[in-house]
């Protein structure tokens, strides 16, 4: 469920794409973490699939709402760094 909500694509209004994303997020990354992932591989399957989904998506494209628990998360924000994290690219790239 968490992935098809990332996907957003029955969502028309950017309101409700936002609080879709939102919402996906919450699920996804509760809270703070107890301590914050050390790399990729220690994040739950569906994080990193969320993750991925995220650092697929243009820079235009990405969920303005899950970036607040990113950041809670230590998973990098910026386009660039996030495709790195994820493993879409390499550094450098």
């Amino acid at each position: 469920m968490p992935v098809g909500l990332a996907d957003c694509r029955r969502v028309e209004a950017s309101d409700d794409r936002y609080y879709t994303a939102e919402t996906l997020f919450r699920l996804v990354f509760p809270d703070d973490p107890f301590g914050p992932p050390q790399s990729f591989g220690d994040l739950s399957d569906v994080q990193r699939r969320v993750v991925r989904f995220v650092a697929d998506q243009a820079e235009a494209g990405r969920p303005s709402g899950g970036m607040d628990a990113f950041r809670r998360w230590k998973v990098p924000t910026r386009h660039s760094d996030l495709r790195v994290y994820a493993g879409n690219v390499q550094a450098g790239q």
